[in-house]
């Protein structure tokens, strides 16, 4: 059995040197954008749901989980913080961000589909660029951006572009609203 990483490089290597640099042109072009840790994590959950709703329509729910296995392999290997809270994310500067994320995934998509890279190795390229990027954050934040996604994607008037907000924000405030397990008083039997 291969590593996550042998099975990237051996799907870049098939893909050619010129859809390897591209790929990296596109990932280096989102990480350069100033962008608050919240904003490139909502810019990044509306590049996911754009590329599944317009390549993965008929298999969103494997192609959400392999996204998410990827990207929790990755942030076992990498153990980031958990995401900062630190500005109030705008709108505009997500849509804008994400735009250019997943106008770059499709380059390079149709890039591989006019060369004839097998399927396989597409998705496998495919699922490195987004899983990359959401593997550096920690799981609990990986887990609620994919369900932001899958929410969007389930939402029948969704059109692809909308941003998709993750709200690590209310998620956080209603965690602390909760009382600790060990201060509440029992309330009954089981």
């Amino acid at each position: 059995m291969t590593s996550l990483a042998e099975t990237i490089d051996i799907a870049l290597a098939a893909v050619g040197q010129e859809t390897e640099d591209q790929l990296r042109d596109v990932s280096g072009d989102f990480e350069a954008l100033e962008l608050a840790d919240e904003e490139r994590l909502s810019a990044l959950a509306t590049a996911i749901a754009a590329v599944a709703i317009q390549y993965h329509k008929r298999h969103l729910s494997t192609y959400l989980e392999a996204v998410r296995t990827w990207s929790l392999e990755i942030a076992e290997m990498l153990q980031p913080s958990p995401t900062e809270l630190r500005y109030i994310p705008d709108n505009a500067t997500i849509e804008a961000a994400a735009r250019r994320l997943y106008a770059g995934l499709d380059c390079v998509i149709d890039r591989m589909r006019g060369e004839g890279v097998d399927v396989r190795d597409r998705l496998i390229t495919e699922l490195a660029a987004v899983s990359r990027f959401l593997g550096r954050h920690d799981p609990h934040t990986i887990t609620i951006a994919l369900m932001a996604v899958n929410r969007a994607l389930g939402d029948p008037q969704y059109r692809r572009g909308a941003v998709v907000r993750v709200p690590l924000r209310e998620i956080v405030a209603s965690a602390a609203v909760e009382p600790a397990l060990e201060t509440m008083a029992p309330r009954g039997t089981a």
